[in-house]
């Protein structure tokens, strides 16, 4: 799977009390959904082993997040989440490269 459907992006704005949403795996995700900026009570956001994520959709991190974990994903991700943290001092941001 490269990007998520309509219907999977649907499906996840019903999720508005989420605080927690790990990506696990996805060899050929490309993009993670547009959507997360709307999940309005997340506060920890994992990828993990997703090569293909090379940044995050525009505006995609809602104002809630305090977390951002990044494991064994592409430097270019890497670069991309630690260039947000220097914007968002309330921002944690823990990454692993493999």
């Amino acid at each position: 799977m490269e990007r998520f459907n309509k219907e999977q992006e649907d499906a996840l704005q019903l999720l508005s009390s989420l605080q927690e949403l790990e990506f696990w795996s996805f060899n050929d995700l490309q993009q993670l959904p547009a959507g997360l900026r709307n999940l309005t009570s997340l506060k920890k956001l994992s990828v993990y082993s997703c090569p293909a994520v090379l940044s995050l959709p525009n505006d995609a991190l809602p104002d809630s997040l305090k977390m951002l974990d990044i494991f064994s994903c592409s430097e270019e991700l890497k670069q991309y989440c630690r260039g947000l943290v220097g914007t968002d001092s309330a921002l944690e941001f823990s990454c692993t490269f493999f």
